[in-house]
């Protein structure tokens, strides 16, 4: 990596297809009858583990460089898995998967690694429960889950907070109930899960926070095209703005509007940022060019925009420290049911460098103040794909080559995301 500090970064670049899309095409394409063609798909570990998830309940996936093509005769072909079915570090494919086959009337055990064993699942398991789902969890909370076949009833539920995870998973449930399902979000969540819905003809309304879906219709095959992850955008972004000389375009990205806060809070910080919305069907699509700003102002942050950037906060942190003012996030605290505390990870990494955190919580502020990088410190990456990623951009912009205890968990969301820097990098 030490090729890469010294050095400014300029050009276009695609980034890797959504990863939320790519698990929900998959999911959606095994359930509906027909033959279901998802273009520029993401290749990384979590979508693995998706796909064979739905491989062993009897979807047929093919994999092609560009395209997957998934075959399925509808949801009533789907079976039990003959083993548990292992879903890595991938939260949405845990809680997403355990609310598909719990709708379905399926016997299953499920189960991660050792980062999903922490994580919390009864936020999935009371909804499901009240149902009619059985779901039984270890000391009640955690992984590896048990699903035993049950008949599921829809329900009026409100989110005690909001969460795309769980919401998915109860409407992924719902589709094979005999009534309509509503679910009332405190604040909008990432709503993939109800426009493809939509798109394989599933009888869906949302407005107001509120979210009906009738359950009964079968499900018919449509081709996905995947937009950029503006999650792994938020990388480069975020470099090209902290970078002197640099600037950036990445084409072809999500510009969801429940996942865009980060480009709401660049433009709060008078970052030098441009949006071009190219399309709106469906899922919005456009290009964002981002440059070097050496002024830059704070934010604070809460509410409803932060499950619209609850990913990106980690690259939110670095770019605090470099801010003339203070920066605060507040009302974040799901942050600490991430793949590792993303809340203490974030601080007790970037504190080492003298970059001053008050903790909340629910969140942190930056203080303002100089950044002191020395060689070669070593840093941990937490197994976690943001941390780790956060860090290479933290030694490219301070030219100061860290120890970064392993970056290869970067392969769960942006496989390619060294040789993109390569791509981009222009010597000094």
């Amino acid at each position: 990596m030490k090729h890469l500090l010294d050095s400014s970064f300029s050009g276009t670049l695609k980034v890797p297809g959504d990863k939320s899309i790519t698990h929900r095409a998959l999911m959606f394409g095994a359930l509906a009858k027909g033959t279901t063609h998802i273009h520029l798909p993401l290749h990384s570990e979590d979508i693995r583990r998706t796909m064979e998830c739905m491989r062993a309940l009897g979807a047929e996936i093919e994999e092609n460089a560009e395209e997957w093509v998934v075959t399925s005769k509808g949801h009533s072909s789907l079976h039990a898995p003959d083993e548990t079915l292992y879903t890595g570090n991938s939260g949405t494919t845990t809680r997403l998967i355990t609310g598909l086959i719990a709708g379905l009337g399926l016997r299953a055990e499920i189960e991660g690694d050792a980062s999903i064993a922490k994580r919390p699942m009864d936020r999935i398991q009371r909804p499901l429960a009240e149902m009619g789902a059985d779901i039984a969890l270890k000391d009640e909370k955690y992984p590896p889950i048990t699903i035993k076949p049950a008949a599921l009833s829809p329900i009026t539920y409100t989110m005690p907070i909001a969460s795309a995870q769980v919401k998915s998973a109860i409407l992924l449930a719902s589709l094979f109930t005999d009534g309509d399902t509503v679910i009332h979000e405190p604040s909008p969540s990432r709503n993939h899960t109800e426009i493809m819905l939509r798109q394989f003809g599933a009888d869906i309304a949302s407005e107001n926070g509120m979210i009906t879906l009738a359950g009964g219709n079968e499900l018919n095959a449509s081709d996905v095209t995947v937009p950029g992850d503006i999650s792994s955008a938020a990388f480069p972004i975020v470099l090209a703005v902290l970078k002197p000389g640099s600037s950036i375009t990445i084409d072809n990205v999500s510009l969801n509007e429940t996942r865009s806060g980060i480009l709401d809070v660049l433009e709060m910080m008078g970052a030098d940022v441009t949006v071009e919305q190219t399309s709106q069907e469906g899922e919005a699509l456009g290009r964002i060019h981002a440059a070097y700003t050496p002024e830059l102002k704070g934010f604070e942050i809460s509410g409803d925009i932060i499950p619209r950037l609850i990913d990106e906060i980690p690259i939110l942190a670095l770019l605090a420290a470099y801010s003339n003012e203070a920066c605060t996030v507040r009302g974040a605290h799901e942050l600490r049911f991430k793949e590792t505390d993303r809340i203490r990870a974030v601080i007790d990494e970037l504190s080492r460098f003298g970059i001053r955190f008050t903790e909340y919580d629910d969140g942190f502020t930056v203080h303002p103040g100089q950044v002191d990088v020395m060689e070669n410190t070593p840093v941990k990456g937490y197994n976690d794909h943001r941390i780790i990623m956060m860090l290479i951009v933290f030694s490219i912009i301070s030219n100061t080559p860290l120890e970064i205890d392993d970056i290869s968990a970067i392969d769960i969301s942006y496989p390619g995301f060294m040789e993109d820097l390569e791509a981009l990098r222009k010597d000094a």
